[in-house]
């Protein structure tokens, strides 16, 4: 006599429970541009502060201040980020821009010399040189670029 056991291949099949529709929506398509988007806010005023080309020609006596910076600098690492962002703010107002040179730039050393830079960060008045401030807080730094 043969005996069988039963349900020795019998495979259950389980259901898989699935996020809804709307949300798997928000994982996959809107979080990574979110993502994306905070990580370029975050990480764009420090590629500008080391990779672009800041040799600077002259000052321009347009703006409402200059700011001497090192990218090696970390005070200037602390405020250029929100001097950046400042200037994207008021993108078409020259009046209000700061304009950023980088000392540690070969060709911006003269300025250095040119205008006796101790420390950095170093702001300026672009119409008299000899009104300065050397500041990372930012009220500080806001009340010098408006007086």
């Amino acid at each position: 006599m043969k005996h069988y056991i039963k349900g020795g291949n019998d495979t259950k099949k389980e259901n898989k429970k699935q996020l809804p529709k709307p949300i798997l929506i928000i994982v996959n398509k809107v979080l990574p541009v979110i993502v994306l988007l905070v990580a370029g806010f975050l990480f764009i005023p420090y590629a500008s502060m080391n990779f672009q080309n800041n040799a600077v020609d002259h000052i321009n006596k347009n703006n409402e201040a200059v700011m001497f910076y090192s990218s090696t600098c970390s005070h200037c690492r602390k405020v250029y980020p929100k001097i950046f962002w400042h200037n994207v703010l008021n993108f078409k107002n020259a009046d209000k821009q700061i304009q950023t040179i980088n000392v540690q730039n070969p060709n911006n050393k003269h300025y250095i010399s040119d205008f006796s830079i101790q420390e950095t960060p170093t702001f300026m008045k672009p119409n008299n040189p000899d009104i300065r401030v050397v500041s990372t807080d930012v009220q500080v730094i806001n009340e010098f670029s408006e007086r």
